[in-house]
């Protein structure tokens, strides 16, 4: 008896189609089931209505035996016991009726992507495995950007937009320059469902870019679907290239773990071209370069030609993220260069990238070079003081030739120069051979300006006319030129 009077509830939801076709407002399929819990020798019952484009609507009673597939009745069968008894009613239990919510739209790409993956949940609860994966491994699925990928129990796609990637292990499928974006998309997978991001090729474009994906573990597989963002590019905009450089590994940090991170990246294959990402540890302590004799060095020790790159690189980062430029080697080159680097703290680590600017040429653009020299003072006195500019520029190893960088206080004191003695007062100096007071013309600089006078050359050791370009900051005269031969004549400004 048992059997037969669950059956009833069949006839209540016919009954609710009164109410719900004053409810429909839309051509949506909606599905009412009496309850999911059950054990397997019981019936469920439910009706499926349906608004058509004529505004009628359609109704239809379904039954399963246990957890096995739905099974659809004709007007002919039978909800009622075998002998019921004339006139009188026969009720189930109440039954609630609801309108799903409306599907996102694709504007809102984060909610389409959650609704994506939860549609292909559904279909696999009510279709089973194999239903699904025809499905999901069929042109027919995929929407635009939009497709569900599928990982079984040993984490190995089952199904995929791309054919070649079904029966690939989820650990052997990597992204651009062999980012391991198969075990971040199994490590990131949850019952609960979390986003990822990582890059990856979009098929619509055949371009590499960055994938926003949300992973769901549900009944022992993973489902995952997402969108495409265009990738920033390298010679457009290099800054934004090198943020998403260091927004990838610290993803990686946040979801495989340290030990995957200085893994990664410690690889040849994992430096795009002259980028890479550098990961400098707690005790300051590089763990991750593509230069290996560095690794285990204290970054703050690392310098090129006695230029403190590795003290101004941890004195700049922030939680937030900050640019720091200094003077380093670019390895494809073998040349010191100017290099911009995003540098970010994060869970105790530093991990940064950056590009290679050549700069001003020292023959071809001498007077460029000088301001640049300027400039990288400006930078390292900001983020190391006073102290380390001064030690920097009274050491040899900040003479390159004719070019060097020269430091005076406000009233005239020289207090860096890696030739001539410091201590004195430029102003009790003679002028030059030519009778030009060039001194208290560099003094007397408020804000920037270039002092050309006949100099002596520590390169050659003779006179020669040198265009001096002088900034003025924080009481203190940063100063750097160039020498030629001739008579005295001002550069252009």
């Amino acid at each position: 008896m048992k059997r037969s009077i669950r059956l009833l509830a069949a006839g209540a939801l016919l009954a609710g189609a009164v109410v719900a076709a004053v409810l429909f407002s839309a051509v949506i399929p909606l599905d009412f089931a009496v309850s999911d819990n059950h054990t397997d020798g019981e019936i469920d019952v439910r009706v499926q209505a349906r608004q058509t484009a004529s505004g009628r609507v359609e109704l239809r009673a379904q039954s399963r035996l246990g957890r096995n597939e739905w099974m659809t009745h004709t007007p002919d069968a039978r909800f009622l016991p075998t002998q019921p008894e004339p006139g009188k009613w026969y009720s189930s239990n109440s039954i609630g009726v609801s309108l799903p919510a409306p599907a996102p739209d694709v504007s809102d790409e984060a909610a389409y992507t959650q609704s994506f993956v939860a549609q292909a949940i559904d279909y696999h609860q009510r279709h089973g495995l194999e239903a699904t994966l025809s499905h999901y491994n069929s042109p027919e699925s995929v929407d635009g950007q939009w497709y569900v990928f599928i990982l079984d129990q040993d984490d190995v796609f089952i199904a995929h937009e791309n054919a070649n990637l079904l029966g690939t292990a989820a650990a052997e499928v990597n992204g651009p320059n062999q980012y391991p974006v198969g075990r971040i998309v199994v490590a990131a997978a949850s019952v609960q469902g979390a986003w990822v991001d990582y890059p990856f090729n979009n098929p619509t474009t055949g371009q590499a870019e960055i994938k926003h994906s949300w992973i769901v573990r549900h009944d022992g597989l993973i489902f995952g679907s997402g969108w495409y963002e265009p990738a920033p590019s390298k010679t457009r905009a290099p800054g934004a290239y090198t943020q998403s450089l260091v927004a990838s590994a610290i993803e990686l940090y946040d979801v495989l773990g340290r030990d995957a991170l200085v893994e990664h990246y410690n690889t040849p294959e994992s430096a795009d071209g002259s980028w890479y990402v550098f990961v400098i540890g707690e005790d300051g302590r590089n763990l991750a370069h593509q230069v290996p004799d560095l690794i285990g060095l204290v970054t703050a020790e690392v310098d090129v030609d006695g230029y403190p790159a590795g003290a101004m690189v941890v004195a700049a980062a922030t939680d937030e993220g900050a640019w720091v430029d200094y003077q380093y080697t670019n390895l494809e080159t073998n040349r010191s260069e100017t290099k911009h680097s995003w540098v970010v703290k994060h869970q105790g680590l530093i991990i940064g990238s950056g590009w290679y600017e050549t700069g001003p040429s020292k023959e071809h653009e001498p007077a460029g070079y000088a301001q640049a020299l300027v400039e990288r003072s400006l930078e390292l006195y900001r983020l190391l003081g006073r102290e380390a500019l001064i030690e920097y520029h009274n050491s040899p190893e900040s003479l390159d030739g004719e070019w060097y960088v020269f430091i005076i206080a406000s009233d005239g004191t020289r207090l860096a120069h890696p030739v001539l003695q410091v201590g004195v007062n430029i102003l009790d100096g003679d002028p030059d051979i030519t009778g030009y007071n060039f001194r208290a013309d560099i003094v007397a600089v408020e804000d920037r300006d270039w002092v050309s006078y006949v100099f002596e050359n520590p390169e050659t050791g003779e006179q020669g006319q040198k265009h001096t370009w002088v900034i003025r900051h924080d009481g203190l005269l940063f100063a750097a030129g160039w020498y030629e031969a001739g008579v005295y004549e001002a550069p252009d400004p």
